[in-house]
């Protein structure tokens, strides 16, 4: 009999790690095609500006003040502009920068909501902490509003997902020097405080956002030892102080000057209201979005930290992060231009989504009447269901799509062809490419000489001596 229960328990928890297995490789699978297309990002807009400018016969610090004081105030953006991979003139430069900061996505997750779940006392191996951050790393990517400029655009990169990044980095190594002492838990907190001020020169976004969290956490973690919480206060009041440096630039002063319609308080506000219940609309209630709240919801009991966050200050925070991705953008230009804001603050919408899922099933014993989603089946389930419609919606259809007509190929060869040319008639209009992706949402050519792409372009190939 004893024999029997142990081959029983064999077979069930080999079934099990197969299982979780099966789970990775749908995952590895679905997000397999975002890598691949890596290699089929080219640059434009922006990046023919940048690479013009970077490739100035002029010092580093002279290209960095050039755009500090005459531009925007982004000084870690305004740095990395500047080591635009155009300048090598090798398209291979460019999309490994594309592809090795996308594949930092994942594994900076991971070890950011392991080291989360270690402060939550989480009940889970690191299996099961591969497949979230994977899973997050899938749903970020498929429902980015666009993608082009959120993942295969280096200015892009440079402007706001490396912020997501780094940023994850900073609290990791916070949380982690919480957890240990003396010269370790020193280093770690001047690592931390040295990647909270880099994180703040992105952009205006993350300059405004990182320091209300910070702000937040020193007002509102009352329970932490004396030690932790003056280390929140310092913090906080360096978050504000770099984030003086990206408000206060001489160059956004001369930036918002491009803008008729900008510092529209009314106007802003409203719009800003409207897109964030339209963009959250959009993000909770698609299929896959539902199933894997679901799963968070029962799941909750595996969170065993006494210390509960409530859940109103995180829909506050949640509908604050939305918002400002909106409404700065607005109040700057009047315009919400192309979502890349909306891309920047998705991650953390995601992230902050889960934490008031976990708050709201933790405070009304939701997970108790949800003990048959807990069933290893059914869980199974809901995750090969969210995975694969995950696979053949949002940007993850466009993909498929684009593959299937072989558009990326020709894309590519009209992006040659038209360098070709550009080089050989230095003085005729830049032409349209006739094949752009539906994947790639590019700012392309007008075929008009004073319009601000074809000029980059002239400048990026013709470069005055």
């Amino acid at each position: 009999m004893r024999l029997n229960c142990r081959i029983f328990y064999f077979i069930f928890t080999e079934v099990k790690l197969q299982l979780n297995y099966f789970i990775l490789f749908l995952l590895v699978v679905a997000l397999l095609p975002y890598f691949v297309i890596c290699f089929y990002a080219l640059p434009f807009a922006d990046d023919f500006c940048f690479g013009w400018t970077a490739s100035e016969n002029i010092s580093f610090l002279q290209k960095f003040l050039n755009q500090y004081l005459y531009w925007n105030g982004r000084y870690t953006a305004d740095a990395l502009v500047n080591l635009n991979p155009l300048v090598t003139e090798k398209i291979i430069n460019y999309q490994l920068a594309v592809f090795i900061s996308l594949a930092a996505t994942p594994v900076v997750i991971y070890f950011f909501i392991k080291e989360v779940g270690i402060a939550f006392q989480c009940s889970m191996v690191n299996s099961q902490w591969l497949m979230i951050s994977m899973l997050i790393t899938l749903v970020y990517l498929n429902y980015q509003p666009n993608i082009t400029e959120g993942i295969y655009w280096f200015i892009g990169i440079s402007n706001y997902h490396l912020c997501n990044l780094l940023f994850l980095v900073q609290i990791t190594l916070l949380l982690k020097s919480f957890s240990v002492e003396g010269l370790s838990k020193i280093l770690l907190q001047a690592l931390s405080l040295l990647l909270l001020i880099v994180s703040i020169g992105f952009n205006e976004i993350g300059a405004m956002l990182i320091p209300a969290l910070y702000l937040c956490l020193a007002v509102v973690n009352r329970q932490s030892s004396m030690v932790n919480r003056q280390v929140l206060v310092v913090f906080t009041l360096v978050a504000f102080f770099a984030s003086g440096f990206v408000f206060f630039s001489p160059g956004n002063f001369v930036r918002t000057q491009e803008f008729e319609n900008r510092y529209d308080l009314l106007h802003s506000l409203l719009y800003s209201l409207a897109q964030t219940a339209r963009f959250i609309a959009e993000w909770i209630l698609n299929v896959p979005f539902v199933l894997l709240s679901l799963l968070v919801l029962a799941n909750t009991d595996k969170v065993r930290s006494k210390t509960t966050i409530d859940y109103k200050l995180l829909v506050v925070a949640m509908l604050f992060v939305v918002f400002i991705g909106s409404f700065l953008p607005y109040f700057a230009t009047g315009v919400l231009g192309q979502h890349r804001t909306i891309n920047f603050v998705f991650f953390f919408f995601i992230l902050l989504w889960v934490l008031v899922l976990l708050s709201v099933s933790e405070k009304s014993l939701l997970y108790k009447n949800l003990e048959r989603v807990k069933n290893e089946m059914v869980i199974v389930g809901l995750l090969l269901v969210s995975i694969l419609l995950m696979a053949i919606t949002g940007n993850g259809i466009k993909i498929i799509a684009d593959f299937k007509q072989g558009n990326f190929k020709k894309y590519e060869i009209a992006f040659v062809e038209r360098e070709k040319e550009i080089l050989k008639n230095p003085a005729e209009p830049i032409k349209k490419l006739s094949v752009i992706p539906n994947t790639f949402q590019i700012v392309d050519v007008r075929e008009d000489s004073t319009w601000w792409v074809d000029k980059c372009m002239k400048k990026y190939y013709f470069p005055l001596p």
